[in-house]
């Protein structure tokens, strides 16, 4: 890996920064550089809400990601807004309940599979932050896991973490299918 920007999106309340934060914290923690922003105003209150992290083997010259690698839309709304910033061929990965993605996005059921896993929507956050990991190897999810471990979201990291290895399974399946591998 050189470089990779992600952008987290979705629904103010989902907590995309959250997942965001992790990602950083897990990159930091193996070693790598990283940079997380996020969308402070109205946004957070429930519009189509977002939180970038650039993760890098190299000094990461600008902590702003103008363009995308990889797009995790929770959200109709958030993947139209955000979608033109994902560069070509980059991931895209969606709620397949809830995001009519075009061709070549990843569908999975991230807030199905949270409320199977942990009985709460509210974690469709972690589902596709292990998801993400699995499809990009962005950190290793050892070091994602000790970062969950020690900054819980929602106080509990048994719960979070069986959110994020939940939406690790899911990633690495879809890996392995053609139909839904990222152009």
């Amino acid at each position: 890996m050189t470089t990779l920007r992600v952008r987290f999106a979705g629904s103010g309340g989902q907590g995309i920064a959250v997942a965001a934060l992790l990602l950083a914290d897990a990159a930091v923690r193996a070693g790598l550089n990283a940079t997380h922003s996020q969308a402070y105003g109205p946004e957070s209150r429930g519009g189509a809400s977002k939180a970038d992290v650039i993760v890098s083997d190299e000094p990461i010259a600008y902590p702003i990601a103008a363009r995308v690698d990889a797009l995790v839309a929770l959200t109709q709304e958030s993947c139209d807004r955000y979608r033109p910033d994902l560069v070509a061929g980059g991931l895209l990965l969606v709620d397949g309940d809830r995001v009519a993605a075009p061709e070549g996005g990843c569908r999975l059921p991230l807030v199905a599979e949270a409320r199977r896993v942990i009985g709460a929507a509210l974690g469709a956050n972690l589902v596709a932050l292990g998801a993400l990991v699995a499809l990009t190897h962005a950190v290793p999810d050892a070091v994602v896991e000790r970062a969950i471990h020690e900054r819980p979201p929602g106080g509990d990291a048994d719960r979070a973490l069986r959110a994020f290895r939940a939406g690790g399974k899911l990633g690495s399946r879809a890996a392995g299918e053609k139909e839904v591998v990222p152009t």
